[in-house]
């Protein structure tokens, strides 16, 4: 029994391996049929090629001609969503490529193309005519260079980089040039009145023996002095509104009180030139507008500025009319009209660059430092509105600015009634002046003793109220506050001294240097009436000083 099952396990085996003989045969056959077909018939190759690049290679775009008569006779599925033509007609006529380029570029290709060995694959980069798309053009010689493979590979997100990074070096280095031109320029503008106020300050000291010549240059270095500090002020508010740290205030204000301001500081100049001066109002429905009233004033000031320096005959005049209203905003228009020198078209292109003037003949003659319509243009834009600048040489110049302003939500706020100033005098006032810098506080004290005034001074906010303290009340007429002073500064000094009962009604005024209208506005928020910039006008404090003393006592 055992020998019969040896026997026929070996027969199955024998007839297990020849099995494995014929199906590794089969195989052989058909692997040497493949390869056999495949040599002879490249139609089988290109159906591969077909379903497994063409249809599934979604990165780039083929097509493939042959090159005897340059017949298309595959493309991706994709080629109509890619380059915008029809399968059909570039299956027609292959010369439809041309479309998608300028004529320049396709000329170029062209020459390359024939030139081309068919050797290595031939790369070709450009741009669609027309958008924002760059390609790679790779044509590969295929089969015996009996066919000619198209590839075209999108690296417009290579492209879109590269220009970003290139325009980002050249703003950078704009900047940089920019900040060198502009601190150049700085250099210049301040040192020039400086070079004048030391020169008049050494020619008043040579002339002690004649007290009207002395007078003369001291007066002289004062002028100076007022513009390099105009200088400093512009700079100082380029500075802030280039960082973005101006910040704009929004409250009721009555558009028809700008024109009782301009008529102040404008009115008498610019008549005294026999040149006609006046300000109009058009097709208001309402009075009062939520915004800005000072940086409107200052663009306004600056734009009638220069109106009034270029303009010796015919007229200046200022419009203002409310154009429309939506949604409870006024679109306001004003423009300064006037009939001076006018300006070249081609520095109507760079009007509003920091230090800009038209030429160095108007910086010697009218003065200036280049700043003012920078300013302007700036604070313009801070409000969301546009200015638009017309003239004409010879014939005059149109500054027109249009703001979106909201209209108030009442109109009913009752107008400040006109008071009559009466002049404010130092004589005998008692002062408490608070400032610990010594070369300050000598200035001031002697300014004012000269005035008539009596002075006690202290040197930090503790002693302010200290001293405050230990008076009756209305002993002083006024306190003069520095704001940075050792141990206690001017503002908690002012808000402890306003706890007081004596110290409720004291006029309190600031001294600072900082001279931001944010600065002033922060003053009377922390309870002080008034805020005085540093290096101080003492004429300008002394009209201030009458304005508040007018409108408490009315």
């Amino acid at each position: 029994m055992k020998k019969i099952i040896i026997t026929i396990g070996k027969n199955s085996q024998t007839i297990f391996l020849l099995i494995i003989l014929v199906i590794g045969l089969v195989i052989l056959l058909n692997t040497i049929a493949f390869f056999y077909k495949k040599h002879k018939n490249p139609r089988f190759s290109q159906k591969e090629f077909l379903n497994n690049i063409f249809y599934k290679d979604q990165s780039q775009v083929y097509v493939l001609v042959r090159k005897k008569d340059y017949k298309v006779l595959f493309l991706s599925s994709h080629f109509e969503e890619v380059f915008h033509i029809l399968p059909k007609r570039i299956q027609v006529d292959i010369e439809v490529l041309k479309e998608i380029v300028e004529d320049d570029t396709y000329r170029q290709f062209l020459k390359e193309y024939k030139q081309w060995n068919q050797q290595e694959p031939f790369k070709y980069s450009f741009k669609m005519k027309d958008e924002n798309k760059w390609f790679i053009l790779t044509i590969t010689a295929i089969e015996h260079v009996k066919y000619h493979l198209f590839a075209f590979y999108d690296h417009s997100e290579d492209v879109l980089k590269e220009l970003d990074y290139l325009q980002q070096i050249e703003t950078t280095k704009n900047e940089s040039e920019y900040k060198a031109s502009f601190l150049s320029r700085m250099s210049h503008e301040i040192r020039t009145p400086m070079n004048g106020i030391i020169g008049m300050l050494t020619l008043a000291g040579q002339s002690k023996q004649d007290a009207k010549q002395g007078s003369y240059y001291l007066q002289q270095a004062e002028d100076i002095s007022k513009y390099l500090l105009s200088l400093i002020n512009e700079v100082l508010d380029m500075s802030r509104m280039e960082a973005g740290k101006l910040e704009l205030e929004s409250k009721p204000f009555n558009i028809y009180h700008l024109k009782a301001q301009l008529n102040n500081i404008f009115k008498e100049t610019i008549e005294k030139k026999n040149v006609l001066f006046k300000i109009d109002y058009f097709d208001f429905d309402v009075k009062y507008f939520m915004g800005d009233e000072l940086r409107i004033m200052q663009i306004l000031v600056n734009l009638l500025s220069n109106a009034s320096k270029f303009t010796d005959n015919g007229e200046i005049t200022v419009t203002f009319r409310q154009m429309y209203k939506e949604d409870k905003v006024a679109n306001i228009m004003m423009r300064v009209h006037d009939t001076g020198k006018g300006m070249s078209r081609e520095f109507l292109s760079h009007i509003f660059r920091p230090f800009e003037q038209e030429g160095v003949e108007i910086s010697k003659k009218y003065g200036g430092s280049g700043l003012g319509m920078a300013i302007t243009d700036q604070l313009v834009k801070l409000m969301g509105g546009e200015i638009v600048v017309d003239s004409l040489e010879g014939k005059g110049t149109d500054f027109t600015v249009f703001l979106n302003l909201p209209v108030a939500p009442s109109q009913e706020y009752e107008d400040e009634k006109e008071v009559v100033v009466e002049q404010f005098s130092f004589e005998k006032k008692r002062i408490l002046l608070a400032e610990d810098n010594e070369i300050n506080a000598e200035i001031c004290m002697s300014v004012l003793n000269s005035k008539g005034a009596f002075v006690d001074r202290v040197e930090n906010g503790q002693e302010a109220v200290d001293t405050f303290k230990k008076h009756a009340k209305n002993y002083y007429d006024l306190i003069l506050m520095d704001i940075q002073m050792p141990q206690m500064d001017g503002y908690e000094a002012t808000q402890i001294i306003r706890t007081m009962e004596s110290g409720k009604a004291i006029p309190i005024f600031a001294l600072s240097a900082d001279a931001y209208v944010e600065n002033k506005r922060y003053s009377k928020e922390m309870g002080m009436d008034g805020h005085f910039s540093k290096p101080i006008d003492f004429d300008v404090m002394e009209k201030e000083l009458s304005e508040y003393f007018s409108r408490r006592d009315a």
